[in-house]
């Protein structure tokens, strides 16, 4: 099998943590020391701002045209409307092969696109209200730490995050492999991700700021 490409979407605004869950277990190697993925830091925009970091991009949505899966690691504010170039790029994704998927509010971006239309889906119980409101069609059942229909992957808060990027290792590499991932990360590995799951990723958090923080910061 040949290096999956991993297109990692960031955005304005972001949390240092929304990026660190997904990369910290896209980034990490085999038992050997080989990239399981190859991942690439992208955006809609070329100029990120946020007062905590700056962030290294590897370039735009052209990215995406390529990318085996992509990832939206979150949203600032579902108040806001991505871009029609970002909601595009998404869609032409999925229309070409690749595996989306949108991590906590991330599921935003996939609803806004049209991709969860009839879809199962999952995101934040915060957002069970305004999302079941202005995205009737999709079916959403928030008790899930992550759902996956059809190529689309969708997943609770923030820590559940790094649980369903494990499931992404595990149906790709074998349980053996996300054991291995989980086990440098020091957290046990979800195979049912069902309503009696709580993310295991929680006691992570303080953790993964500070390797938000290492990527990040230049």
């Amino acid at each position: 099998m040949n290096t999956p490409t991993v297109a990692l979407i960031v955005y304005e605004q972001m949390m240092p943590i929304h990026f660190a869950m997904a990369y910290s277990v896209f980034s990490m190697p085999d038992f050997n020391g080989k990239p399981l993925f190859e991942c690439k830091i992208v955006s809609d925009s070329d100029n990120l701002t946020n007062s905590l970091f700056h962030i290294h991009l590897d370039g735009g949505l052209e990215w995406l045209e390529n990318a085996d899966i992509v990832v939206m690691t979150g949203w600032h504010d579902t108040q806001v409307m991505p871009s029609e170039a970002l909601l595009t790029a998404l869609r032409q994704a999925y229309q070409r092969g690749a595996t989306v998927v949108g991590l906590c509010y991330g599921a935003y971006m996939l609803a806004c696109s049209g991709l969860l239309n009839s879809k199962k889906a999952t995101t934040h119980w915060l957002g069970e209200s305004d999302f079941t409101h202005r995205f009737p069609q999709v079916k959403w059942d928030l008790n899930p730490i992550y759902l996956e229909q059809d190529r689309l992957i969708t997943s609770a808060g923030t820590a559940a995050s790094m649980d369903c990027c494990l499931s992404i290792v595990r149906k790709l590499y074998g349980v053996k492999i996300a054991n291995h991932i989980a086990r440098i990360l020091v957290i046990p590995l979800i195979v049912k991700a069902d309503k009696h799951n709580l993310s295991n990723a929680l006691f992570l958090v303080p953790h993964l700021i500070i390797i938000s923080m290492r990527c990040l910061l230049i």
